[in-house]
C-alpha cells in the first residue's frame, strides 16, 4: 500500500517537471504534410471533365462556367457548407488540376462565405486574425474571458471538441469552462449531425440558457445535411430553429478550427458584439411523425413517496447522446431501460444511394471513435464479392491503421472511465496523449478522425518518411506514459476500490448476451477475431489475448490498457516486416460488382463487428448490413446491470461497456 502511494506521488512529480503537453496558441500543434484540408485549383490543368463533380458523394463540387481563350470551359466550385474533405475528387482528378493543402480553417459568420469560387480556389489560403477592436466596456471585456460552454455531444464533430478538455489544446487558460448545466453556460457548441430528437434537446437547452449566449456550428451536417444530405432523419439547416453565430466548416472540424473560431468569438465579445437574435425564432416548425414523438420525459418525475424517475442522458456530459430512463429509490437504481436512437441517420440505407468506391466515406461514420474497423470490415466484403486478393504490403497498413485507431479509441475510453470515477487529471492526460496518435493516423491517411484509407483492392496511399521518422518515438512514449499511467490510476487504491466487484459479468452470461471484445475478454472468454478468423496481416503477427476472469468495471478497463501495449507491438512488428511491392488493385469508383453475396468479421475497438454485403451486379450495393459490437453489451445487458447498482456507479459501469452509440443507433 505504502508503494503504490509512493508511486502515485512519483508519478506526478515527474509530470510536475517534465516540458508541458500542451500545444501553444496560436496553433502551433502539429499538422502533417499529408493532411487533407482546403483544395488548391489549377485552373491551367483543368480539361474541364467534371470528374471531381460526379464522384462527390456529397454533391459538394458544382462545375460553374467560366471563359477561357474565347472558349466557354467548366470549373469547380467547392461548397463547403457540404465538403467532407474526404479526397475522392483529388484520387481521380487525371490531370491534377485540383489539389489539397494542409490548410484547416475554414469558418466564417456568414455561411455565403464559405461557397469558394474556381477563383478563390486558385489562390493560396492564408491564416488571417481579425483586428482586435477597441474594447468596449469592461463588462465586455468581462464576458469575453468568461465563456461558459454547454456540453452536449450532439454528433461526430464533437469528438473534435473533446481535446479541448484534455491537457493538448486546454481551453481553460482562454477563460472557457465545459459546463453540464445550459442554466450556466452561455456558449452552445452544435458537434455534428443533429437528428429530429436531438432537435428538441437542443432548442430546449437553447431556451435556458441566459443571454447572451453564444452559438457555434461545428461541421457541415448541421449546415446542409452534409454527408447526410439525403437522409430523411437528420436537419438539414440548423439555423433554420436556432440563431448561428459562427460556422465552421470540417468532416468533422479539427480541434484548431474550433480554437480559433473561439479565439475571433472573444475578440469579437470584448469589442460590444452580441448575437443576432435575442430571442428564439424558428423559421421552420418541426416535423413530427406521430404525436407521440411530442412526448419529452422530464429530467425528474416524481412517481412516488420513495421513487424517482431520472434521466441519464442525452446531453449529460456523460452519456454521449444517449438516454438511459433509471428508476431510483434513494441511491440504488431499481430499474433501467436504454432510450437509443438519437444518432440515427439511417447508413445502412444511404450506402445503396452511393457507389461501393463512394461508400468507403460514407461507412467510417458508423462509428466516428473508431473509424478504421468500419472501413477495413467493408472492403473486406467487398473484395470477397470481387474474388480479390488485395497485395501484402496493404494488408500490413491496414494492420497499422487499425491498432492506431484501436488505441486512440482505447485512450478516449480511459478518459471517459476516469472522468466517471472523478479523476479529472488522468482523463486530461490520456486525451492529450491521444493526439499523438490522432497525429499518426493523420500522417499515415490524410485525416485523423476519419482516414478514409482503404478502397477495394488495398489501400489509398503508401507509408511515407514524415511516418516513418515520427512513428517510433511516438510509440516509445506512449509506452513511457502507460508507466506513469498505471501509477495514477489503474494502481490507485481509490479507483481499484471503486470498480473490483462493480458491475460484474460472468462467463457464462457474457457468451449467452452475446458480448465481444475486451467485454467478454474481461469475463474469462479468450476471443479474439484476429486469432479466430485471421485478416489482414495478423495471421503472419505475433501477440497475446489478454483475458481475465473477473468480468467487474476494473478489469474491462484493464484489458483495455494491455491492449494498448499491445497494439503498440503489432505497430512496431508489421513496420519492421512491412513488404515492398503494390499498394492496391485497381478498382475503379463506378465499377460493377458481380452478382452475389458476402460476410466478413473483423476486430474493432469494442469487438466483433460484421458485415453482410449483398450485390445485384450493379455500380451500388442492392443491400448492406452492419451487425455492429454494442449492439448487446448496450441495449440487452447494460439495464440487467445497472439494477440495484448506486446511482453515482451508473456512468462508470456505461463507460467500463465502452459504447458508442452512434453504433447501435447507425
Amino acid at each position: 500500500m505504502i508503494k503504490r502511494i509512493f508511486n502515485i506521488l512519483k508519478a506526478g512529480v515527474k509530470l510536475f517537471i517534465k516540458k508541458p503537453i500542451t500545444f501553444k496558441f496560436p496553433p502551433e500543434s502539429p499538422i502533417s504534410k499529408k493532411y487533407r484540408g482546403r483544395h488548391i485549383f489549377h485552373p491551367e490543368k483543368c480539361i474541364s471533365c467534371g470528374t471531381c463533380f460526379r464522384i462527390c458523394p456529397n454533391r459538394a463540387i458544382n462545375m460553374v462556367e467560366r471563359q477561357k481563350d474565347g472558349k466557354t470551359v467548366y470549373y469547380p466550385s467547392i461548397n463547403y457548407l457540404k465538403c467532407c474533405f474526404c479526397g475522392l475528387c483529388l484520387d481521380l482528378c487525371p490531370t491534377k488540376a485540383l489539389d489539397t493543402t494542409n490548410f484547416y480553417i475554414i469558418l466564417s459568420t456568414n455561411k455565403k462565405d464559405l461557397i469558394f469560387t474556381p477563383e478563390k480556389l486558385a489562390q493560396q489560403p492564408v491564416l488571417e486574425h481579425s483586428e482586435k477592436p477597441k474594447r468596449k466596456s469592461i463588462v465586455s471585456w468581462a464576458r469575453s474571458r468568461s465563456l461558459w460552454v454547454t456540453n452536449f455531444f450532439t454528433g461526430c464533430c464533437f469528438i473534435e471538441a473533446i481535446p479541448w478538455v484534455g491537457s493538448g489544446f486546454d481551453m481553460e487558460r482562454f477563460g472557457m469552462i465545459a459546463k453540464g448545466s445550459p442554466l450556466h453556460s452561455d456558449v452552445l457548441l452544435i458537434g455534428g449531425y443533429v437528428t429530429y430528437n436531438t432537435l428538441k434537446r437542443l432548442i430546449g437547452i437553447y431556451k435556458k440558457m441566459p443571454q447572451p449566449k453564444f452559438v457555434l456550428v461545428l461541421g457541415n451536417c448541421p449546415m446542409t445535411g452534409g454527408t447526410y444530405w439525403d437522409s430523411y432523419n437528420t436537419i438539414k439547416k440548423i439555423d433554420d430553429y436556432i440563431p448561428v453565430d459562427i460556422w465552421i466548416a470540417g468532416c468533422p472540424t479539427r480541434p484548431e478550427s474550433i480554437g480559433i473560431a473561439a479565439y475571433h468569438a472573444i475578440l469579437a465579445i470584448e469589442g460590444g458584439y452580441m448575437p443576432r437574435e435575442m430571442k428564439l425564432r424558428m423559421k421552420k416548425k418541426i416535423q413530427y411523425r406521430n404525436t407521440d414523438d411530442l412526448i419529452v420525459e422530464p429530467i425528474i418525475k416524481k412517481v412516488g413517496t420513495d421513487e424517482s424517475i431520472f434521466s441519464f442522458g442525452p446531453q449529460h456530459p456523460a452519456s454521449g447522446n444517449f438516454s438511459i430512463r433509471l428508476s431510483v429509490k434513494g441511491e440504488t437504481v431499481n430499474n433501467a431501460e436504454c432510450i437509443a436512437g438519437y444518432l440515427h441517420r439511417g447508413i445502412e440505407k444511404l450506402c445503396e444511394y452511393r457507389t461501393w468506391y463512394q461508400n468507403i466515406m460514407l461507412i467510417p461514420r458508423s462509428c466516428v471513435l473508431d473509424g478504421a474497423s468500419y472501413e477495413i470490415g467493408y472492403v473486406n466484403t467487398v473484395e470477397k464479392l470481387l474474388e480479390i486478393e488485395i497485395p501484402e504490403r496493404a494488408k500490413y497498413l491496414r494492420v497499422i491503421q487499425a491498432e492506431l485507431s484501436r488505441i486512440q479509441s482505447h485512450l478516449l475510453n480511459l478518459g471517459l472511465v476516469a472522468y466517471s470515477s472523478g479523476f479529472d487529471t488522468v482523463a486530461r492526460l490520456v486525451w492529450g496523449d491521444r493526439e499523438k496518435i490522432l497525429f499518426l493516423l493523420e500522417v499515415l491517411s490524410g485525416n485523423r478522425i476519419y482516414q478514409v484509407y482503404n478502397i477495394p483492392g488495398g489501400v489509398r496511399s503508401d507509408i511515407s518518411d514524415e511516418f516513418k521518422e515520427n512513428a517510433p518515438n511516438i510509440i516509445s512514449y506512449i509506452k513511457n506514459r502507460l508507466k506513469i499511467l498505471d501509477d495514477l490510476f489503474m494502481e490507485n487504491l481509490v479507483f481499484r476500490k471503486r470498480t473490483i466487484n462493480l458491475g460484474k459479468i460472468s462467463r457464462d452470461i457474457a457468451i449467452d448476451s452475446d458480448i465481444t471484445g475486451p467485454n467478454i475478454r474481461a469475463s474469462g472468454v479468450k476471443f479474439d477475431v484476429r486469432k479466430a478468423t485471421p485478416y489482414a496481416a495478423y495471421d503472419k503477427l505475433h501477440f497475446d489475448v489478454p483475458t481475465f476472469d473477473d468480468g467487474d468495471v476494473y478489469h474491462r478497463v484493464l484489458v483495455r490498457r494491455i491492449e494498448i501495449e499491445k497494439s503498440l507491438n503489432l505497430i512496431e512488428e508489421s513496420m519492421n516486416k512491412l513488404p515492398s511491392g503494390p499498394i492496391n488493385v485497381k478498382f475503379g469508383p463506378m465499377d460493377k460488382v458481380q452478382k452475389g453475396e458476402a460476410i466478413s468479421f473483423v476486430e474493432s475497438a469494442r469487438g466483433e463487428l460484421c458485415f453482410h454485403l449483398v450485390s445485384d451486379g450493379g455500380q451500388n450495393p442492392y443491400r448492406v448490413k452492419i451487425r455492429g459490437p454494442t449492439f448487446d453489451s448496450i441495449l440487452f445487458l447494460l439495464p440487467k446491470l445497472l439494477k440495484a447498482c448506486f446511482l453515482a456507479d451508473v456512468p462508470l459501469i456505461y463507460w467500463s461497456l465502452d459504447n458508442c452509440p452512434a453504433d447501435h443507433d447507425r
